[in-house]
């Protein structure tokens, strides 16, 4: 029997993990004005860079770029940015039910 193993690269995800991040910030504070390092005279809105970025990140993926894991950038993308858009607000101000019954579950530190 064949077990299928899967390698990845550790590199992949960290930039997906990145990508969440700035999915999150880019979508929370739209207005937010961004620039590049070594091209301090070119701004740009938070809002305009996460849309560029996961359009060039679905480019790479359709038209099989391989220079970059587009893949793992856009889950990362989509990631932080359901978790602007929903995740605050259904799952992490209703955590209290589920840490009471860890808590109950767990029982006292003694």
């Amino acid at each position: 029997m064949l077990i299928p193993i899967i390698f990845f690269d550790i590199s992949q995800l960290f930039s997906g993990a990145i990508m969440a991040i700035l999915g999150y910030v880019c979508t929370q504070y739209p207005d937010t004005k961004l620039g590049i390092i070594l091209l301090p005279f070119l701004t740009f809105s938070a809002g305009t860079a996460i849309k560029v970025i996961v359009g060039l990140d679905t480019a790479g993926v359709l038209l099989g770029w391989k220079i970059f894991d587009h893949a793992a950038h856009l889950g990362g993308a989509a990631c932080g940015i359901g978790w602007a858009y929903w995740g605050n607000e259904r799952l992490w101000q209703k955590r209290d039910p589920i840490l009471q019954y860890w808590h109950e579950f767990r029982g006292s530190i003694k």
